[in-house]
């Protein structure tokens, strides 16, 4: 996935500009922070990525769950699929 929202700071291409000021020309977390206006925090985030997962871990991330207990049967929904196709709901 790598379609950020809007609002977004960081891009993967951000994120590979904050691991190379911090790592390769060891800038301080606190210059990268203010550079790209986003927290020491984040800056720390995406290091952390890094080094766990090399440049994969610099890409976007659904936020989809990984589970929905509670999430309605899937006989249901098809149920209900079908109802609103025939009976025009």
């Amino acid at each position: 996935m790598n379609n950020p929202h809007k609002n977004a700071r960081t891009t993967p291409h951000i994120r590979a500009l904050i691991v190379d000021r911090a790592i390769r020309q060891q800038q301080s977390i606190k210059d990268i922070a203010h550079t790209f206006g986003i927290s020491r925090r984040t800056v720390y985030k995406w290091l952390a990525r890094y080094r766990e997962a090399g440049d994969a871990g610099l890409e976007s991330a659904s936020s989809r769950p990984h589970a929905s207990p509670r999430q309605m049967p899937k006989q249901w929904v098809e149920l209900i699929q079908k109802m609103r196709l025939t009976l025009k709901w």
